[in-house]
């Protein structure tokens, strides 16, 4: 066997048991209805990037359970990962036999499949995760570019990021969603992986402590904003956006990102 990193124990994706080949594994999720399958969604206690993919199990009301690692948990090595990050989901069949899927745009993605969230057919499953991919970059941006910089750089590197990198990312996004028709999807009439991933990306601005300055930009490009409202408008969405548990991700994250503040307004962030 081969030894494990200490304290970071790893899912393996190679199965303890020979027979569970991975044509049995498809097999599995290909022919198990999905009442009988029950998803472990494992991520930390905030929102962010488990937001799309709680959504999403909310959306499909699936059989699901939402977990977060304590942080002596993780520290003590008790939190099994493929990559030693998070998020994970542990997939449980009705005759017991679990897997493992890392990473969470492949979860992501793995769930809008299916729950339909993917298109009618496999060049709209194609458009759908091209816009939800250049999305989920978005986020990577800003901690790229304002995040992970020194601390009195950070008011020069913000600034660039609202004027620049997310007014080019939001024209973009505008000519498309004109595109389709200016009616809150991105693809077709019917909601899909991108429409949710925008609204959980917008929703990510407003738990930084400069968020309002960027949520301020989007508001400004009508096709982009009328995705996030069509989505709040989603039924199956509407008490798990106003349940204790989604305020509870939501102050987690705001908690979390507090060290993201700009130098010299704090004040103001109190305020």
């Amino acid at each position: 066997m081969t030894p494990q990193p200490e304290k970071r124990p790893k899912i393996s994706y190679k199965s303890e048991n020979p027979s569970f080949t991975s044509y049995e594994k498809t097999r599995l999720l290909e022919e198990t209805d999905e009442k009988d399958l029950h998803y472990t969604f494992l991520y930390w206690d905030i929102a962010s990037v488990g937001s799309t993919s709680r959504d999403i199990l909310y959306y499909g009301k699936a059989n699901f359970t939402l977990q977060s690692p304590s942080e002596d948990e993780w520290n003590s090595g008790k939190v099994y990962t493929a990559f030693s990050f998070l998020p994970m989901l542990k997939i449980t069949a009705p005759n017991g036999k679990t897997l493992d899927l890392s990473e969470s745009m492949v979860i992501d993605v793995f769930l809008a499949e299916r729950f339909g969230l993917l298109g009618e057919n496999k060049w709209e499953s194609l458009t759908i995760q091209s816009f939800y991919s250049s999305i989920h970059y978005l986020r990577e941006r800003t901690f790229s570019e304002v995040a992970d910089v020194p601390k009195e750089h950070r008011k020069r590197t913000r600034d660039t990021f609202l004027s620049y990198t997310l007014k080019r990312f939001l024209e973009d996004h505008e000519f498309h969603l004109k595109e389709n028709g200016n009616n809150g999807h991105y693809v077709g009439d019917k909601l899909s992986l991108a429409d949710l991933h925008l609204a959980n990306i917008i929703h990510f601005y407003t738990t930084l402590p400069w968020g309002q300055m960027a949520i301020d930009v989007f508001k400004n490009y009508e096709a982009v904003w009328k995705v996030k409202e069509t989505v709040d408008k989603v039924e199956e969405l509407k008490a798990w956006y106003s349940s204790d548990k989604f305020k509870h991700y939501e102050q987690g994250s705001i908690k979390w990102y507090e060290r993201l503040v700009v130098p010299g307004e704090e004040k103001s962030k109190e305020e």
